[in-house]
């Protein structure tokens, strides 16, 4: 591995970052100190909420099935994570073969973030080495081309662009330079904002509070006119339905952060509980570990894990592994995109699998939550 000059520190108009060059293997782009810190640091989360946690009865219902997939769950995402190891994502090699860069960047980054928060000692060590090699092409001038990059490709980055900063400031980053870059494109944002669809608009909304933005409209208000808000009959939902419906509640939940909220209505967790089995069952049976895995992910958010659905959906992940370690099969697309099919589709299922196996495996969060921990409002809504 060759030497460079951290990107942070190449020359700005307004200002000239003065450090020395970093090596890029284990540290973060800006490893001299650019900014408030060293990158050899440890990482010190923001956190979003308090640890997760279940009320009593849930817990007991969730203690046999964490205990009885120890052994499993530890396995899975050690060799998760080791295939995210092996995994190269330049985000500008992917957009020059017509791969979401910005976004694979992320699924990488997110995947490893879920993974950070649930290790410890010298595994907590390594991830966080590896986070930083992630993140160093956020130093560079080229990633924060969102000003001058097409509209279609604004339109795809535009999530994921606020999503990488969102992660590395919960990571102790440092975003200065992120969240600058991110107020200059506002007015860019604003345009698009009434084309997006329900659930972007939400997360947008989450966002823009975030980020100190002005919204150019109620972005909140937009669950209101979503699949969950319509009860949308489960049977006639397509896939992209359905990756909707998901993502309804995990903007609700803040992709995770923030699972001390309960914010969906009786009858809203009524019609969800049904749904959700339903869609488990039917993603089960199309051997679909992307969509199980959002969804058993969604059912851990609300909190169904008594549902027959949920422990059926994990054995179900738990049970497809490829034997690289990662998720999914793409043999279609592999023949358009050949190896890139790691990165243009099993990272995103990999991503969301870890994901789901932590959420509902890591048995400390999933223990009892103590009275001062509970949701605001009904959590155990049958």
């Amino acid at each position: 591995m060759t030497t460079k000059a951290a990107p942070c520190c190449q020359p700005k108009r307004a200002r000239m970052w003065a450090c020395a060059a970093a090596t890029v293997l284990g540290m973060l782009a800006p490893a001299c100190q650019c900014g408030s810190r060293a990158s050899a640091e440890p990482l010190h989360a923001t956190p979003a909420a308090r640890t997760p946690c279940l009320p009593a009865t849930l817990a007991a219902a969730a203690r046999p099935l964490t205990a009885a997939n120890r052994t499993r769950y530890a396995v899975a995402t050690a060799a998760g994570r080791r295939w995210l190891d092996a995994l190269r994502v330049d985000p500008f090699e992917m957009r020059q073969k017509g791969i979401k860069g910005k976004k694979k960047l992320v699924e990488q980054l997110d995947a490893y973030y879920t993974l950070w928060q649930v290790a410890h000692g010298q595994e907590r060590m390594a991830i966080e080495k590896r986070i930083r090699e992630v993140v160093a092409a956020t130093y560079e001038d080229r990633y924060h081309d969102m000003l001058t990059t097409s509209d279609l490709w604004f339109k795809q980055d535009a999530t994921s662009y606020l999503r990488g900063a969102l992660v590395m400031q919960r990571l102790g980053l440092d975003t200065a330079r992120y969240r600058e870059e991110i107020g200059k494109i506002q007015g860019r944002l604003n345009g698009h904002m009434a084309e997006r669809g329900v659930f972007q608009q939400q997360v947008f909304h989450w966002y823009y509070r975030e980020f100190g933005l002005q919204e150019p409209f109620a972005l909140g208000s937009a669950l209101g006119h979503g699949l969950i808000a319509h009860r949308a009959d489960v049977a006639s939902l397509s896939s992209d339905d359905a990756y909707d419906l998901t993502h309804e509640i995990f903007g609700a939940y803040e992709y995770g952060d923030r699972l001390d909220l309960n914010p969906f209505s009786e009858e809203d967790r009524r019609y969800l509980r049904g749904a959700l089995d339903a869609l488990v069952a039917r993603y089960m049976a199309s051997r679909d570990p992307d969509l199980v895995a959002e969804l058993v992910a969604c059912q851990r958010y609300l909190r169904f894990v008594d549902a027959p659905s949920y422990n059926e959906g994990l054995s179900f992940l738990l049970a497809n592994q490829n034997s690289d370690g990662s998720w999914g099969h793409y043999d279609e697309q592999r023949k358009r995109l050949g190896d890139y099919v790691r990165q243009g589709f099993e990272l995103h299922t990999t991503m969301v699998v870890l994901h789901a196996l932590v959420v509902a495996l890591h048995e400390p969060w999933n223990q009892a939550c103590g009275a001062a921990d509970l949701p605001s409002s009904s959590s155990e809504v049958p």
